[in-house]
């Protein structure tokens, strides 16, 4: 009789380890990629590559998970407050941003280039009001998102521009300092990461890296993600 007990309990055990790990396996994880040209992957030649959210991918497929990646609020020159818009006045995307199990956010850069760029007078005290502002704007962005997510924001940093605009790379620290302090999202650090310029950028005249640049944040992303 006790055998006969032990016996059950170890086949419901099993077969609940079974239905566990099919139910895991089947489950498709759902991947919101929101940004700009380097949330797209695009490359040293100025197209279309295989970026970090591919590799990503790919790693994902490599434990059995089905993935499915939405690549539709993903645009070259996103701005912050456009996607914010998108955030506030969408009903899909609501709903996407709810059914979504990962959000991937690259966006900023543009919102630098644009200010810095109509900026009649750079001096220092406008510069930093163009900064602070930006950053207002991201800090809006993330809290509009989380109204309707809850969970993991893997948020991609900038790195060092390659034209040598002084005003652009204080910019890029200034906006990467304020993610990196926030408790809402996972930061992925790239200042560092991606300074050898010979290695990771294909063109020396292109902002985005070359998919060693891009396997590079990948192999970041893992790391980070894992001490969460």
């Amino acid at each position: 009789m006790i055998k006969t007990i032990k016996l059950v309990i170890l086949i419901i055990i099993s077969l609940s380890v079974y239905f566990i790990y099919q139910n895991t396996k089947n489950t498709n994880i759902k991947i919101l990629n929101l940004g700009d040209k380097l949330s797209q992957g695009f490359n040293s030649s100025g197209v279309k590559g295989y970026g970090f959210i591919n590799y990503y991918q790919e790693y994902l497929y490599a434990s059995t998970r089905k993935v499915d990646v939405n690549n539709k609020y993903s645009k070259k020159y996103l701005t912050i407050n456009e996607l914010l818009l998108q955030v506030k006045e969408k009903p899909r995307l609501k709903r996407e941003l709810a059914e979504s199990d990962i959000i991937f956010l690259t966006i900023g850069y543009n919102d630098l280039v644009y200010k810095i760029n109509l900026e009649e007078t750079t001096n220092r005290k406008n510069i930093n009001r163009l900064f602070t502002q930006t950053i207002k704007e991201y800090n809006k962005l993330i809290k509009e998102i989380r109204k309707y997510y809850k969970e993991e924001i893997i948020c991609v940093g900038y790195y060092k521009p390659n034209n040598k605009d002084y005003n652009l790379d204080l910019g890029i620290k200034r906006l990467n300092f304020f993610l990196e302090t926030q408790k809402e999202i996972t930061y992925i650090n790239t200042y560092k990461l991606l300074a050898d310029k010979k290695k990771y950028f294909s063109n020396p005249n292109s902002y985005y890296p070359n998919e060693l640049g891009y396997k590079k944040i990948f192999q970041e992303i893992i790391k980070q993600t894992k001490k969460t």
